[in-house]
């Protein structure tokens, strides 16, 4: 297990475990957030070859219509 933060809490999850892992284990849709990793935008075709790392401080952003 390591230890990360995602959105200002911490959180424990296995080792090996990728982007698109981690927002299938939290129920949330791939279609309706960015991620940004250690102040990093992360790129959508490379959620699942990022391998999660020790001590990562993950946001999740969802996108808002508006006008």
């Amino acid at each position: 297990m390591i230890q990360i933060t995602i959105n200002q809490q911490l959180e424990n999850i296995n080792t090996n475990v990728v982007l698109t892992e981690l927002l299938d284990n939290k129920g949330i849709s791939h279609n309706s957030v960015a991620l940004v990793v250690n102040q990093r935008i992360i790129p959508r075709s490379q959620w699942h070859e990022y391998v999660c790392q020790p001590n990562d401080n993950i946001e999740f952003f969802s996108a808002v219509a508006g006008g």
